[in-house]
């Protein structure tokens, strides 16, 4: 598991460094504001979801926006939701393309095999 790049060994180091540093009452103080923080960017960011998302079903957009701040898993999962239909507008635009390079070829051997069907007649 990593999380911004540090993963579990590195992250126990950095807590046990804190610890010598700070101190135990202070790392829980820090906890507890730490905490805080994240209480007040999670409503923040479901009332910016929540204005953006009636500003969308005004403007009569079919997007449903995430309630809650978005992890790994769930970004993963969108990511996959958005590039389906756009290989699909993509497959509906090669196939015609790659019929009639299908089509060009089978002309080009035709006119090949007639080229040395009249060689060879003559």
């Amino acid at each position: 598991m990593e999380i911004f790049g540090v993963g579990g060994a590195e992250l126990a180091a950095i807590l046990i460094i804190m610890l010598i540093v700070a101190g135990p009452k202070r790392m829980i103080q820090w906890a507890y504001v730490l905490g805080q923080y994240v209480a007040k960017f999670r409503s923040i960011w479901a009332d910016v979801m929540d204005g953006v998302q009636k500003e969308l079903d005004e403007a009569g957009m079919d997007v449903q926006l995430p309630k809650t701040m978005p992890t790994r898993a769930d970004l993963n999962q969108h990511i996959t939701t958005f590039t389906n239909p756009a290989a699909n507008v993509w497959a509906g635009i090669t196939a015609p393309v790659q019929d009639v390079m299908n089509d060009v070829s089978t002309e080009i051997k035709q006119a090949q095999d007639t080229v040395q069907e009249e060689k060879v007649a003559s």
